[in-house]
This record gives C-alpha cells, structure tokens and sequence, in this order.
C-alpha cells in the first residue's frame, strides 16, 4: 500500500500541475467506487473515474496541493491535505481535508475506492448584501 500511497500522491500532483487526469485513471481499477463530500452520485471504474478527477480539476485555475499526513494500512491509507490557489474564476483559496485511498491488495495494486472529505466553505459563493 505505500507504493500505491506514493503513486497516487505523485498522479495528483501531476493533475495539479497538468490538468491532465490520465495518471489518475492508470492507477484505477475497473471496479473503483469513488466518492465525494457532497456529491449525490459516485463515479465507478476507469470512465468514472477520468470523469471524476477532470470535475475535480475543472473547478481550479492554479491548484498546488500539500499532503501534510498519512496513514497507510495493509488495504487503506488516510491522506491529510492541504490545496491552496485560484478557483475557476480567479478567486484564491485554500482548504483541507483527507482522502481515502483502498486498494485490491494484489501485487500490481490498483485504486478500488476513493473517499474525499473536505472543508466545503472555500467553495461558497459570497452572496453580496448579507450577513
């Protein structure tokens, strides 16, 4: 699971950087179920999952993100992060959360499953006039 840890942190700092999910969607299983934070629908497999990390691109301009923790287990590793830049619209921004990373444990380890927490508040659109 630390390989598959290290080469998930290096596909995203690659997306970050690139725009370009493809990384991402290598280390994916065909079965992969991923989720998140305040999303009704979940993406599953390859398709999903190019899907899913261009949505999650398509609402940055400048994306730098900063993995502060991790804990790694035999299937699962918890990722702490911190992204900081520019939204879509020129905004700057800074969250936090964690990532969930499961595995199929086989000795070419691929993504299974992706759960994304995060502090949703940098994405608030400020509403002129109120309080």
């Amino acid at each position: 699971m630390h390989d598959l840890t290290e080469r998930f942190t290096a596909a995203l700092h690659h997306l970050d950087a690139e725009s370009d999910a493809s990384p991402m969607v290598e280390l994916t299983s065909e079965d992969a179920q991923l989720i998140k934070l305040n999303q009704t629908h979940e993406a599953r497999g390859r398709d999903g999952a190019k899907r899913f990390w261009e949505d999650y691109r398509h609402v940055f301009g400048e994306l730098e993100t900063t993995f502060t923790s991790s804990t790694v287990g035999e299937k699962t590793a918890a990722l702490e992060w911190e992204s900081t830049g520019t939204l879509s619209s020129g905004k700057p921004f800074s969250y936090r959360g964690v990532t969930v990373i499961e595995s199929d444990g086989s000795d070419n380890e691929m993504v299974t499953g992706v759960r994304t927490y995060y502090d949703s508040a940098a994405f608030i659109q400020e509403t002129a006039g109120t309080a």
